[in-house]
């Protein structure tokens, strides 16, 4: 359905920047207001959705080995664009490969400390904590976005164009709503999903950068969180601009292929100096009680936790971290899978990034883990008192190998965090520009996310940065599941037309 596409860039950019303004001069309305507001509504939402991903979870799964896993993203006659391995670069890249640095040593460690799940069911605290982690970064959300994907990949004969965000709602709401209110329907499907991804990418960039800030402060004695955040920022800024610039196959997939061989030599280069032993035990024994939680344990989720309260700062906070990043990640999946068989799609969007977690996860909490068991060195300590610097603390316990490593992982989230921005804006100027080659349009939408992120990061609140990350998500809930409605009423018609 046309839109009127400059009035939809220009709307969203000033509310952007209007939201920014404001939380830059009244900062406590965040704070005090925001923040409150968020924690209330995912008390009331939190463990509803989370059950509806858990089913969308086994249902992808059925779908693979269904006869329409054998269909095409984007019709019989798509063709195949990308490789297998810049394919898969590009969705790991896009999808959350920043939050695996940040969270690698300090959730597992966390919730080994200090084990929100019931010791008489989940008697291991380090294989407990380590399943814990990956219901929160593994199937689940990679499910979600393989959704999304399904959603907008034109896998149905009347979907509409691939990638469009507002047509599986319109096909919804067909025979309720007249052409008119269709076209305004479809403007504030798309501001709304505008304001989602760009929200959830500045909760991400203000994340990453503390991370960031906090290594440049051990290793170079940086004392000015001003400075440091404006540099971590402008540096990030430079680096997706360009990579936006140079587009899809030169900028993007470019970058997302470095890094995904920079973290696999980071994996190797941290396996020769720590022992494998616990790293073994810590993935097999993690990835049992992970798949016993799957099978039950999500299903009913407060039963089996010390305080259910705490599934809304963490689980049901991700998941709608997940949700506010899916309609760009959805768009994007949609845009490069397509040609690839659904099955494929699936293996590809959804276990083979869960299998990489579970190793990144078991490389990294197990080794730190280990490591303070056996020499006693205040790992566990320093993340329970500041998660930010368990990561350094755990390689400062290497020597000069150590060092490499650290300057490697801040390279590597650096790179992380600007290849999901990318792709952010290349999905919010495909949504919203008339005409994606108006450079005006780049550096307004990477400036308006930079100082976005700066101001978030004044704060100085990781909780708050996860709760603006989801800003987006909240009202969106209702899109997706219209999304879904239409999706399935697609496939229905078609049926019957056969």
């Amino acid at each position: 359905m046309p839109l009127n596409t400059s009035k939809l860039e220009v709307t969203a950019l000033l509310l952007c920047i209007s939201l920014a303004v404001i939380a830059f001069i009244f900062p406590e309305l965040l704070t005090g207001h925001l923040q409150p507001l968020i924690n209330q509504l995912l008390s009331y939402l939190g463990a509803p959705f989370f059950l509806l991903v858990n089913l969308l979870l086994f249902a992808v799964i059925a779908l693979a080995i269904s006869p329409l896993g054998q269909r095409k993203i984007g019709g019989k006659h798509a063709k195949v664009e990308f490789g297998l391995f810049g394919w898969l670069a590009m969705l790991f890249a896009a999808g959350m490969g920043s939050g695996l640095i940040f969270w690698g040593v300090a959730e597992p460690a966390l919730h080994t400390v200090s084990s929100p799940l019931k010791p008489s069911l989940y008697a291991n605290p380090q294989t407990s904590g380590l399943a814990l982690t990956l219901v929160n970064w593994g199937a689940h959300a990679w499910a979600l976005y393989a959704v999304f994907g399904l959603v907008l990949g034109g896998l149905s004969n009347n979907s509409g164009k691939v990638g469009d965000i507002s047509a599986p709602v319109i096909s919804a709401s067909a025979g309720l709503l007249n052409r008119s209110w269709q076209r305004k329907l479809a403007f504030s499907i798309t501001l709304i999903a505008i304001l989602s991804i760009f929200f959830g990418v500045v909760g991400t960039i203000a994340n990453s950068t503390l991370l960031l800030r906090k290594g440049l402060t051990i290793k170079l004695g940086v004392e000015s969180a001003w400075l440091s955040g404006f540099i971590i920022i402008s540096l990030i800024v430079l680096l997706y601009t360009i990579s936006a610039k140079l587009g899809l196959k030169k900028g993007i997939q470019t970058l997302s292929k470095f890094n995904v061989y920079l973290a696999f030599a980071l994996i190797a280069w941290l396996l020769i100096f720590v022992p494998l032993k616990p790293i073994i035990d810590i993935a097999l024994g993690g990835t049992w009680d992970y798949l016993k939680l799957i099978t039950s344990g999500t299903w009913q989720f407060a039963s089996i936790l010390n305080n259910p309260e705490w599934a809304n700062g963490w689980t049901y906070n991700y998941y709608f971290w997940w949700l506010a990043w899916g309609p760009f990640v959805g768009v994007f999946l949609a845009r490069i899978s397509q040609g690839r068989p659904v099955w494929q799609y699936i293996v590809g969007v959804v276990l083979v990034p869960t299998l990489v977690t579970i190793v990144w996860f078991s490389v990294f909490s197990g080794s730190a883990i280990a490591w303070d068991q056996t020499y006693q060195s205040g790992i566990l300590a320093a993340i329970k008192a500041d998660y930010t610097q368990g990561l350094f603390v755990f390689f400062q316990q290497l020597g000069w190998q150590g060092a490499v490593l650290v300057w490697s992982s801040l390279l590597l989230l650096l790179i992380f965090v600007a290849t999901s921005a990318d792709s952010a804006i290349l999905v919010i100027r495909q949504l919203s520009a008339a005409d994606n080659k108006q450079t005006w349009s780049l550096y307004a939408w990477s400036i308006t996310l930079g100082l976005c992120a700066f101001i978030l990061l004044l704060q100085n609140n990781e909780p708050l940065n996860r709760s603006v990350a989801i800003i987006g998500a909240l009202p969106f809930l209702l899109i997706f599941i219209l999304q879904l409605v239409g999706f399935i009423k697609e496939f229905i018609k078609e049926k019957r037309a056969d």
